[in-house]
């Protein structure tokens, strides 16, 4: 089922890693920003079981469920930031997987991760 536009309300910034080499030859991850859209973040609720298998292991934290309008540029090595500006906070997701509900290439359901709270 479609999300309504209202229920895309989170501002969520794609992001790829990087290695850059510093000048002592070492080489350091960082994430650049590639795109940023607006989003629904769901909890473990819409998934089923908290205790969700991920890759064969017990899931420390439950997945969460991020949707979006459909881009076929969303790729499984990205992460995504979710910034709350009143906090002046950081949510950062780990993509798993995407799946387009109803393969209209309307909407894409982003299974996701979440690694960490920045702030």
């Amino acid at each position: 089922m479609r999300k309504k536009i209202s229920q895309l309300r989170h501002r969520l910034t794609f992001q790829k890693k990087t290695e850059t080499q510093d000048e002592e030859g070492n080489w350091n991850a960082t994430y650049v920003d590639l795109f940023t859209v607006w989003g629904a973040v769901e909890g473990a609720g819409s998934l089923g079981n908290s205790e969700t298998m991920i890759a064969g292991a017990l899931g420390v934290k439950t997945p969460k469920k991020i949707t979006v309008r459909y881009r076929k540029d969303i790729k499984p090595n990205m992460r995504i930031v979710k910034r709350v500006p009143k906090d002046k906070t950081e949510r950062v997701f780990d993509i798993l997987d995407t799946n387009d509900p109803e393969d209209q290439e309307e909407e894409l359901e982003i299974l996701c991760q979440e690694v960490g709270i920045n702030g």
